[in-house]
């Protein structure tokens, strides 16, 4: 068993969910006891906490920029935090407060469009009643993404399980996918052509899950969509008409029970945060390139690192900032024993390739 090149320890708590921000320099992560922490990337520390930032489990979270941090928790509310900090402090400050319906689990999706930074997330899940918030002028639109599933009893309301906000085509329109608890896809387009934003689905298909759908992602430069679910399958849809195809056959793991499903454009990986212990990783056809158990429970989320080199402008000492522009792709794993892993993720892939098998 290989192991990370570092471990973020800092949580008591099973952790959630990790997002990279400000350019690779801060990770930011949530727990079930609903605290929240910044890390400096930099110096491998935390750099900001908040303890019980939400009074329940944190469900998701999300950096927006150089100083913006966005959690939802079980307590049903989406928090907007500020991020005041210097090299080697800083604190979180909330500037913000929503009510959002966070009881089927469903977590906020993010995006920016021309240059404003758009959160998608649900109000009333039975209802399928969502809602699409302008982050810097505080703007909302309500957005209706119900479905009815039909049962041999007839027809229900069908649960948005996870929901996916996008930008895409050359237009950089506003799209929302939503995957369902009776294992539906849809995608919708978003109207902005008045004030009044409005969802208009597009297409939709029964994907072959045979639980609801808990993760989906989007690469928008392949144009494939992605999903995991409570069973076992790992799936890739691309638009077809009004509905979608399957790209590639469903990949079928040892175990079932998956959490997070990601895809990341600029090295055609696709990575699957699973309940064995382990992260799978395909390449963007699906085709199993590693696989990587470090961790002693759960995994919960999974994120990689982009490389960016438009804050080292702001690192004064020239050493640094030349170490910093030289730094490694990183993957970060969070997993529910309380530990975040961090992977060189280039050197796993090239280990994987010289091993000629998925086993990492």
């Amino acid at each position: 068993m290989h192991q990370p090149d570092f471990v973020f320890r800092g949580h008591l708590a099973a952790v959630n969910s990790i997002c990279f921000f400000s350019d690779d320099r801060l990770l930011v992560s949530g727990d079930q006891d609903g605290h929240l922490i910044v890390w400096s990337m930099m110096l491998k520390r935390q750099l900001a906490k908040v303890a019980s930032a939400h009074s329940a489990a944190i469900l998701t979270v999300c950096g927006l920029g150089a100083d913006t941090v966005v959690s939802q928790g079980r307590d049903n509310k989406l928090c907007i935090w500020t991020l005041v900090a210097s090299e080697f402090s800083g604190e979180l400050r909330l500037f913000k407060s929503l009510a959002v319906d966070s009881m089927n689990f469903c977590k906020f999706s993010y995006a920016t469009i021309q240059s404003s930074s758009w959160i998608a997330f649900l109000v009333d899940a039975g209802a399928g009643e969502a809602c699409l918030l302008d982050v810097g002028s505080e703007e909302q639109h309500s957005l209706n993404i119900g479905h009815k599933s039909r049962t041999k009893a007839g027809s229900r309301d069908d649960s948005p399980m996870c929901i996916k906000l996008v930008a895409s085509g050359e237009s950089k329109q506003l799209e929302l996918f939503v995957g369902y608890e009776s294992n539906m896809l849809q995608q919708f387009g978003i109207n902005t052509s008045d004030s009044k934003m409005s969802a208009v689905l597009r297409r939709s298909v029964t994907t072959v899950h045979t639980e609801p759908i808990m993760s989906l992602d989007y690469d928008s430069q392949r144009q494939l969509v992605y999903t995991c679910a409570a069973d076992n399958k790992v799936c890739c849809y691309t638009a077809h008409g009004s509905g979608f195809k399957e790209h590639t056959a469903a990949v079928e793991l040892k175990n079932p029970g998956n959490s997070e499903i990601r895809c990341f454009s600029a090295l055609a990986l696709v990575a699957v945060a699973s309940w064995d212990y382990t992260v799978h990783l395909f390449t963007s056809d699906l085709e199993p390139t590693a696989s990587i158990a470090f961790h002693r429970a759960a995994l919960t989320s999974v994120d990689v690192s982009t490389l960016s080199t438009a804050e080292a402008d702001g690192i004064a000492d020239e050493y640094v900032r030349q170490r910093w522009n030289s730094r490694s792709r990183w993957m970060a794993v969070a997993s529910r024993d309380a530990r975040i892993s961090l992977w060189d993720i280039d050197a796993v892939l090239a280990r994987a390739r010289s091993c000629g098998a998925a086993d990492t």
